[in-house]
């Protein structure tokens, strides 16, 4: 049941964003635009304090259904990691196995992302935004696409007189922001087809930030040392491989709450409940945190990042997203509503939305 409620979430968050992104018809309602609004950095930028509450308080309490069902990134590699299940051989189809945490690296991205962000250097938060990196590839790789084979219906259909549909311009908006989209979309690719959400929980730094919430969570899924019989199918179907079966462990910072694991069990072993400690198999060695006082140190010292970065955004008046380009304008060109420069550039994240759906 919970599986089936984060499939339908994720898939209506997906749906309605790529088609939004992917519109040229100008039909569907300007509300859709709260979609980017309720993504995690666009709402941190734009000081949505509502947002951002509503974030934290649903990850506290249950963990990370951001990451799970409402980040669109997040939802692309569940359907890559879908595609290489229905598409692989099942003589030689790899199953997830459980990897240890690559701590190191996915502290550093995100330290490095706040520190860039502090100094002005904005193009690191734009380019390691997950909603804002789905955005680019959809603009640039999958848009003309779309177009293609809607320039395609056309041609067949108009000779037959149905005019459903009518043909449209397909360009190239910019060489560099369509390498870039594209080389980001076969890493990305390549790494959910290989080892499931490993970008969400190594390269991304809201899947970062908002594991170490989520390590502390109420709500997490534990095993149940009664039921367990250590037969190792939950780290086999966990995409986020951070199932531990031999210690009967979860690592929570890294679990996305995509409840495979739970389906794939015949035994109840394990359980989405209150984290509440619980006693151990006696043939299981008990597991002792070592590192939990550091875990919370890094929690609260992320934190104290991040209000600091808050900090700088509203005292910083003159932040731009690169550097400023000499035309033969008085004033720059922004979408409609962006009010000024200033502004435009604290919170734009580089996603093109806008670009998508200008005209011209």
């Amino acid at each position: 049941m919970l599986k089936t409620i984060r499939i339908t979430l994720s898939l209506l968050f997906f749906s309605l964003i790529t088609i939004f992104f992917l519109d040229f018809t100008g039909k569907l309602p300007h509300e859709f635009h709260a979609l980017e609004m309720i993504q995690f950095v666009p709402a941190l930028l734009a000081m949505n304090w509502i947002i951002i509450l509503v974030l934290l308080v649903l990850t506290a309490l249950f963990g990370r259904v951001y990451c799970s069902s409402v980040c669109p990134l997040g939802v692309y590699q569940d359907i890559v990691g879908w595609l290489r299940k229905r598409l692989t051989n099942k003589k030689h189809k790899r199953r997830y196995k459980y990897l240890q945490a690559l701590n190191i690296l996915r502290w550093s991205l995100l330290g490095a992302t706040v520190i860039a962000f502090l100094f002005g250097f904005s193009f690191l938060v734009g380019l390691l935004d997950p909603y804002s990196t789905f955005g680019r590839i959809m603009v640039h790789v999958f848009k003309p696409a779309y177009l293609a084979g809607n320039n395609l219906l056309a041609s067949l259909l108009i000779p037959a007189g149905n005019f459903t549909f009518y043909k449209v311009g397909v360009y190239l908006l910019s060489l560099s922001s369509t390498l870039i989209a594209l080389v980001t979309l076969v890493i990305i690719s390549i790494m959910a087809w290989q080892n499931g959400r490993i970008y969400c929980n190594t390269v991304c730094p809201v899947g970062t930030l908002l594991g170490f919430i989520s390590k502390h969570a109420l709500y997490q899924i534990r095993f149940d040392s009664e039921n367990c019989t250590l037969c190792g199918r939950c780290a086999r179907a966990c995409k986020a491989s951070c199932i531990d079966f031999k210690n009967m462990t979860v690592d929570a910072s890294r679990c996305i709450n995509c409840f495979n694991c739970i389906e794939e069990c015949k035994e109840a072993g394990l359980k989405y409940r209150l984290n509440t400690p619980t006693t151990k198999r006696r043939d299981v060695r008990p597991y002792v945190s070592t590192t939990r006082r550091n875990n919370r140190r890094r929690f609260f010292s992320t934190l104290g990042l991040t209000l600091l970065a808050v900090g700088k955004l509203l005292a910083d008046k003159t932040l731009r997203l690169g550097p400023p380009k000499k035309v033969g304008r008085t004033q720059p060109i922004m979408p409609p509503g962006a009010f000024d420069i200033e502004k435009f550039s604290r919170q734009c994240t580089s996603c093109h939305l806008c670009v998508s759906k200008c005209p011209a």
